[in-house]
């Protein structure tokens, strides 16, 4: 894959997740539950 593919495609990604993240609350929830268990499990 080339560079300039690579970074159009990450590009996209972070707009999608950047974009769920504000728009659905539901997966916003969901990431955020996801942090705090990796977090918790991983506090020492």
């Amino acid at each position: 894959m080339k560079t300039k593919n690579y970074l159009m495609l990450c590009a996209a990604l972070s707009v999608v997740w950047v974009a769920g993240l504000l728009l659905v609350p539901p997966f916003s929830n969901g990431v955020e539950a996801l942090i705090h268990m990796f977090l918790a499990a991983n506090a020492s």
